[in-house]
């Protein structure tokens, strides 16, 4: 009888050591779990924040650059962008860039290196890989704001019909993701090999087929339209100077004479013209006397036959540092000709191949690019009717910049990606859109 009493005692004894070992593996293990997830969770904190940190370092040289700008160098704002383009801290480092067709570049892409599909004409949309007249015509009447298709577009009745119907736009295109909601528009034409959108290539899009997407494992990354394209560059902003640009239609004939270095008499003829001109581009394809009637007394009381057509470093500052009004809504962004690849620039319709041959020669020809619209004039193909007709779609500067910050936990290895675009046509920049992956 004691003997069963031990045996049971032993047992009993034992399985409860057992189920203790157990208990006691079970909430080892629980710990263990949760100290891991904590220092996971830690570890992506800090990586968050040393991304967020890539944006800020980005924002305070573009800031920089923009207060402080150098009239000698076009490149003088991506130089400071690269300068500002990796950091440490805390346990934990970013780095920004982005990946091109040719390479790796350090620093922010300037979305004014691409041309905007909300000011794209139909003839130059017709040059890109993979469109037609079908898809052209969709887009177009995806941005237009009436209801009326073109002959071979899409309008109301046509996206309400579908399956899952809505409604197009009728108004500018707010991201390139957009353009996948136009009939026929296919999601690999936009967004090519870079499927995530963040402009760097990443593993799985450079591994062939073994991974979505499809791809060319070839080190390079082929964005399709998306690096061609954007949606989210703004034109006008502020003065080369860094000031904000003086309203001609508003200002009086002491700012634009002191502004534009001009004589009282060239300063009252701008004045008067601004009251009449449609353009910033009719001060370029006309001389100041012809904009003004000859022999006519201008508001100042001087007859205009002793006025003097504006010179050149006149002319640029005006283009540089005026405006006639401010565009409600802004107007989309103009092709940044410093920046963009050759390749874009062969995509506009309206610069004939032997022009933009000779651009691209002249540009490259110059160690600091074309420092206002004027220098194009140094091209033998660009006339002042030329570049007065290319006025609305090429610039020499950028307002909108696209971050891709990656912040990377020294400890753990955890990176954290933000991608941000930042505009700085106003002071201080505005960061109008973040994802964070």
């Amino acid at each position: 009888m004691n003997t069963h009493r031990r045996a049971v005692t032993t047992f009993i004894v034992l399985w409860t050591i057992a189920v203790s070992a157990v208990i006691l593996a079970a909430l080892q293990s629980a710990a263990w779990r949760g100290a891991a997830a904590g220092r996971e969770a830690v570890a992506r904190t800090r990586a968050k924040w040393a991304a967020r940190a890539g944006v800020e370092a980005q924002i305070a040289a573009l800031t920089f650059s923009t207060i402080n700008p150098d009239p000698n160098s076009a490149f003088a704002v991506r130089d400071e962008l690269a300068r500002a383009a990796s950091g440490s801290l805390g346990g934990a480092t970013f780095s920004v860039a982005h990946d091109t067709r040719t390479g790796r570049v350090e620093g922010a892409a300037d979305a004014h290196a691409k041309l905007n599909i909300n000011i794209l004409s139909r003839d130059s949309m017709l040059l890109l890989p993979y469109m037609d007249e079908t898809i052209a015509d969709s887009i177009l009447d995806w941005i237009d704001g009436d209801d009326e298709p073109n002959d071979l577009g899409a309008e109301l009745g046509q996206y309400l019909s579908l399956k899952h119907g809505y409604m197009p736009r009728n108004a500018p295109l707010r991201s390139l993701g957009e353009l996948e909601l136009v009939l026929g528009v296919r999601p690999e034409y936009v967004r090519g090999e870079d499927w995530n959108q963040n402009n760097l290539l990443d593993p799985n899009e450079d591994d062939g087929n073994l991974t979505w997407p499809p791809d060319n494992p070839d080190g390079k990354l082929d964005g399709e339209w998306s690096r061609l394209l954007t949606a989210v560059s703004e034109d006008g902003g502020l003065a080369a100077s860094g000031l904000a640009r003086l309203d001609l239609t508003l200002a009086e004939v002491e700012e634009i004479q002191k502004r534009l270095q001009v004589d009282a008499q060239q300063a009252q003829a701008i004045a008067d013209a601004a009251l009449t001109v449609t353009s910033m581009a009719d001060f370029i394809r006309t001389p100041l006397r012809d904009l003004v009637p000859q022999g006519a007394t201008l508001l100042s009381g001087r007859r205009t036959s002793t006025l003097q057509n504006l010179t050149n470093d006149q002319l640029a500052l005006l283009l540089d540092e005026t405006t006639l009004g401010d565009p409600i809504p802004p107007r989309s962004g103009k092709l940044n000709i410093n920046t963009c690849d050759d390749e874009v620039i062969e995509y506009l319709a309206e610069i004939s191949p032997g022009v933009a041959d000779a651009l691209i020669l002249e540009r490259n020809a110059r160690a600091g690019g074309f420092s206002n619209l004027i220098d194009l004039l140094n091209v033998p193909a660009i006339t002042n009717e030329v570049l007065a007709s290319l006025y609305d779609l090429i610039d020499v500067r950028s307002n909108v910049y696209v971050v891709t910050s990656r912040g990377r936990d020294e400890g753990t290895g955890v990176e954290v990606e933000i991608v941000a675009t930042i505009d700085r046509s106003t002071l201080p920049i505005v960061v109008r859109e973040i994802v964070i992956r």
